[in-house]
């Protein structure tokens, strides 16, 4: 398996599946592993790593709708003032956002970080944890 880059990318691997559970598997000082799956008595599907972390806001697990747009990366002249500053403060790179399907409506999970490549598996087919 190869890895992969860029969102259109990483929204159509995720689209290929009818829903999807993310977790946020791992985590230290400068590297983030989010990974999406069906069903984790099983395994996984997707294996996303954000290298040169500066920021998270998200939870460690969420569940998304997979029929819209689940993946986004913003610029940071898109983001209000307020967050701007939050979310770059002492850091740099792209803010990396989820779709989270939330008990209110949704909501987005954000991560900020210098890369992001993933992992996906043929199919519906399940790689181990």
């Amino acid at each position: 398996m190869d890895y992969k880059t860029g969102e259109q990318a990483l929204n159509a691997a995720i689209m290929e599946h009818p829903w999807m559970d993310f977790y946020l598997v791992s985590l230290d000082e400068t590297c983030a592993i989010v990974r999406g799956t069906l069903d984790m008595s099983y395994g996984y599907q997707l294996q996303i790593e954000f290298t040169d972390v500066g920021y998270i806001d998200c939870p460690t697990n969420w569940k998304t709708d997979t029929s819209s747009e689940v993946f986004s990366r913003l610029p940071p002249e898109a983001l209000p003032d307020d967050a701007r500053k939050r979310y770059f403060d002492n850091n740099g790179g792209d803010v990396f956002r989820f779709a989270v399907e939330g008990f209110h409506g949704p909501w987005f999970a954000h991560i900020v970080a210098k890369e992001m490549r993933f992992l996906s598996s043929e199919g519906q087919a399940y790689l181990p944890w």
